[in-house]
C-alpha cells in the first residue's frame, strides 16, 4: 500500500467542518490504496522535525490548505505550510495542494505554490487569483461535502446560530440568538478533559506532534444531522455554510477573515443574496424576512444540487490523480 504524508490536519481542534474535511481526505485516499504515513497538525511548525519526517519515507505529500494560505508576508504559518513543497522535492515525491482558499500571497509564496504537482482550490476566486499570477489550479469544492449525506427531515423546524472566526462577530451572533430564542452553537465544541489530557501525554512521550492514524475528535455527522432538521442556519463560519449546502439547509452568512464565504456563495448561486452583516441582525428588514423562514427558492435548490454533483465528481478526479501520481 502507498503512504502519504498529510500536512495541516485541522481536525485536531474538534471543529466540525475540519473533522468532515479530514474524514473525507483520509477515507478517499484509503479507498485508493493510500494510507497515512503521518498526519501533521495545524499550527505546528514542521521544519524543526524535518529529519524525523524524512524517516517515514512517504510516497506522496498532501497539503490540506483550507483557510491557512493568505497574507503570507505577515503570517509565518502560511509560509511554513507552503514550504512543505520544498520538503517534498527534496524527498523526490509528488506534492499536492488540496482544499485551499488562496489570496494575498507575496512573490516568494507564489513561486512555492507553483512548484506543487497539482493545485486544487475550494472556490473560483482562488483560481482567478492564481491565474493572475500565471499559476494553474482546479476548483474542487470543500471536502466537507464528502461527508455522508444525512437524511433530510420532511418537516424542518427551528433556527441554529453558529459562531464566527471573529470574537466580536461571535458575540453579536450569540446576542442575536439569545434575543430571538434560537440555539447557539460553536463549530469547535470543547473537547472532553480526557481527550485533551491524552493528547498532551502522547505529545510529551513522542516529542513531536505527528500522528499515524487519523481519528475524529468530534461528531461531524451528528452536527450535519442536526442542521438537516432545521429551517435556517445563521452563521459566520465557512464550514457552517458548506454543511448547510450539504444538507440543503437554508442559510445566511456573515463574512469571514477572507472572501471564502462570498466566493462559495458566488460559485453556488452566482450572487451574494445570502450574505448579511452584523448590522442586519438588528435591522427591521432582515428580521421581517427572517420571520418568513428564508427558504431556498426552486432555482436555489437546483443550483445546490448541481454544485453538490460537481463537487462529487471533482473529488473523485482529484483523489484519482493523487493516488496515481506515485507508482510503487
Amino acid at each position: 500500500m502507498k503512504t502519504v504524508g498529510v500536512f495541516n490536519d485541522t481536525s485536531i481542534s474538534g471543529h466540525y467542518g475540519c473533522t468532515a474535511v479530514m474524514k473525507t481526505l483520509t477515507s478517499e485516499l484509503q479507498k485508493r490504496g493510500v494510507k497515512p504515513a503521518y498526519l501533521w497538525p495545524v499550527a505546528e511548525d514542521w521544519q524543526p522535525h524535518r529529519a524525523l519526517l524524512e524517516q517515514y519515507k512517504p510516497d506522496i505529500i498532501v497539503v490540506n490548505g483550507e483557510g491557512t494560505l493568505h497574507h503570507s508576508r505577515d503570517r509565518k504559518r502560511t509560509r511554513d505550510l507552503i514550504a512543505v513543497v520544498h520538503h517534498a522535492k527534496q524527498l523526490g515525491v509528488p506534492a499536492h495542494l488540496v482544499n485551499a482558499s488562496i489570496t494575498a500571497l507575496d512573490e516568494a509564496a507564489l513561486q512555492a505554490v507553483a512548484a506543487f504537482d497539482s493545485i486544487h482550490v475550494r472556490e473560483s476566486e482562488s483560481k482567478v487569483f492564481l491565474a493572475e499570477h500565471g499559476i494553474e489550479a482546479r476548483v474542487v469544492p470543500d471536502l466537507s461535502l464528502g461527508l455522508t449525506h444525512p437524511v433530510q427531515e420532511e418537516k424542518r423546524s427551528g433556527v441554529i446560530v453558529t459562531d464566527s472566526v471573529y470574537s466580536s462577530t461571535t458575540q453579536s451572533l450569540k446576542a442575536f440568538a439569545g434575543l430571538k430564542g434560537f440555539n447557539f452553537l460553536k463549530m469547535k465544541p470543547r473537547l472532553p478533559v480526557a481527550t485533551r489530557l491524552k493528547a498532551k501525554i502522547l505529545r510529551k512521550f513522542r516529542r513531536s506532534p505527528e500522528e499515524t492514524i487519523w481519528h475524529a475528535r468530534s461528531d461531524a455527522e451528528s452536527f450535519a444531522r442536526l442542521l438537516a432538521q432545521k429551517e435556517l442556519v445563521v452563521t459566520g463560519r465557512f464550514h457552517s455554510v458548506l454543511l448547510s449546502i450539504l444538507t440543503n439547509t437554508p442559510c445566511v452568512a456573515l463574512p469571514s477573515n477572507t472572501r471564502k464565504i462570498e466566493a462559495v456563495l458566488n460559485d453556488v448561486f452566482a450572487c451574494q443574496s445570502r450574505l448579511i452583516t452584523v448590522d442586519d441582525l438588528s435591522a427591521p428588514e432582515f428580521l421581517a424576512h427572517l420571520s418568513q423562514g428564508l427558504p431556498f427558492s426552486p432555482q436555489e435548490k437546483e443550483a445546490l444540487a448541481l454544485y453538490r454533483q460537481q463537487a462529487e465528481k471533482g473529488r473523485c478526479d482529484m483523489f484519482d490523480l493523487i493516488a496515481g501520481s506515485c507508482q510503487l
